[in-house]
């Protein structure tokens, strides 16, 4: 299972209310290969090795951590804790 170092969490706001979100998985440095859509609500950003650096919610009030979680389990990586989503759960 691959160790990441830190979780970023970006959150777009329309009226008041949190429309897109964008969780980062790596550094800054590492840039998305290409990207692929896994659900109406998520995309996700693979690097060369097809690691997933980022995680885009499309509707973010649709997406739970389980989603989320799921869906890093089944590119190896580890899961997310309630902390590392805790403002978008907030908003």
């Amino acid at each position: 299972m691959n160790k990441r170092s830190h979780v970023d969490l970006e959150i777009t706001y329309r009226d008041g209310r949190p429309r897109l979100a964008y969780l980062h998985l790596s550094d800054s440095s590492e840039k998305s290969a290409h990207s692929r859509r896994v659900s109406p609500a998520i995309v996700i950003d693979l690097n060369k090795d097809s690691q997933i650096i980022g995680i885009e919610l499309l509707d973010p009030s649709r997406v739970t951590l389980k989603d989320i979680n799921e869906l890093l389990q089944e590119y190896g990586q580890e899961p997310l804790k309630e902390s590392d989503v805790s403002p978008l759960v907030a908003a």
